[in-house]
């Protein structure tokens, strides 16, 4: 049991450590209209980015293939997920749901600068 309960604190530990300081970088993301909103996140190598999405219209996802990100929220919903911007690079953001073929050219990108 206690084998258990150390894996479950270990899965539900923030990314910044448990250290208690906020984020390097806290973006707020609105998708609607099929766009995102801003469609450009700019951040530092090695910042812990906390991005707190929301779907206005429809249902949206905010997908990052390289960071294996792939959130999705309901209409009107927010989600909030952090990540560490470990790869330097210019990554597109893009929604994969087939609801719409609107939803194929919803893009955004994510810049991790060195």
């Amino acid at each position: 049991m206690r084998d258990l309960l150390i894996s479950v604190l270990l899965v539900a530990a923030p990314l910044n450590g448990g250290t208690g300081s906020p984020p390097a970088a806290e973006i707020s993301v609105d998708a609607n209209n099929f766009a995102y909103t801003p469609a450009r996140i700019v951040v530092q190598r090695g910042d812990i980015v906390r991005i707190t999405f929301r779907a206005v219209d429809m249902p949206h996802t905010f997908v990052v293939d390289e960071y294996r990100i792939a959130k999705r929220a309901a209409i009107g919903q927010t989600i909030t997920f952090e990540f560490r911007a470990d790869r330097v690079g210019t990554f597109t953001i893009y929604c994969n749901l087939t609801t719409d073929d609107r939803c194929k050219r919803m893009k955004g990108e994510l810049v991790v600068k060195p």
